[in-house]
């Protein structure tokens, strides 16, 4: 690693945190889900056969693959060195090599043409990003009139941040490094030797970024019920992982839930 890296970019530079986040959100039960999410997000965006999508923050590149084993072809980018390594030996070992490609890009300053893709999704990455505008602003600038975003983001408004808020309100401890933004509230925590950023989104504010940015809701649907299974073992844990699995497969509201899945369609010139 570099001496002169931020620390708001090394901790994604860790191998630590890939492991932590695997373990965190890839727990086997976790995997019913997320194979219906993007399963449904695809057929929401309409993806054409043999289309490539591009996963905008691949990670440790679970969603790469499973879009790769859906058929598409993916472009795979991320900032990360680390991830972009990680999610190499997945898609490998997955044996979907041959159906995605990887490059190191910042989605806050991408070096993409204007309306490179028709499909593209942001899994549970914009959250992490201090500059979300910045990075909306780019996701926005490479889609073709006609073609979808799908974003994965948190929900300021779900059942899971309000209680924690009145938890902290009535244990009187607030946390120390919150910022309320135009597009919902902004934390940041100090994450192994680095500063991790985390937003708890406004969905109707992003709505209306994206709108400005001529694009319209087509969908809006729960994806994690509740988050509080980071929090949590053994038994525990698995019950919450059920229950969110439940409110995904009974379409719970998404108002109410910790995480929401966006997708929008870019409008065509008039």
């Amino acid at each position: 690693m570099e001496s002169n890296e931020s620390p708001e970019r090394s901790v994604f530079e860790q191998d630590a945190t890939v492991a932590k986040w695997t373990a965190d959100y890839y727990h086997p039960i976790s995997l019913w889900l997320y194979d219906r999410a993007i399963a449904d997000m695809l057929r929401i965006m309409d993806v054409e056969d043999g289309a490539t999508v591009l996963d905008a923050g691949c990670g440790p590149g679970m969603h790469s693959v499973r879009v790769a084993m859906a058929g598409f072809r993916v472009c795979a980018i991320d900032f990360s060195e680390t991830m972009l390594r990680s999610a190499r030996r997945y898609v490998q070992d997955a044996g979907v090599q041959d159906a995605v490609e990887f490059h190191q890009k910042d989605l806050t300053q991408l070096d993409i043409p204007d309306a490179a893709f028709r499909y593209v999704f942001s899994w549970g990455v914009v959250i992490h990003i201090p500059e979300a505008e910045k990075a909306l602003d780019e996701l926005s600038r490479v889609i073709a009139p006609g073609g979808r975003l799908a974003l994965y983001l948190t929900n300021k408004a779900g059942l899971d941040h309000r209680a924690k808020a009145f938890a902290r309100f009535i244990l009187r401890r607030p946390l120390v490094d919150l910022q309320h933004l135009p597009l919902g509230d902004l934390t940041w925590y100090e994450k192994r030797g680095g500063r991790l950023c985390v937003w708890q989104f406004d969905a109707a504010a992003v709505i209306s970024y994206l709108e400005q940015k001529s694009f319209r809701l087509i969908k809006r649907r729960i994806g994690e019920l509740s988050e509080v299974q980071l929090h949590m073992k053994g038994f525990l844990r698995r019950a919450i992982l059920h229950i969110n699995n439940l409110g995904y497969k009974c379409n719970v509201p998404p108002g109410v839930a910790s995480g929401n899945l966006f997708i929008f369609e870019k409008n065509q010139p008039d």
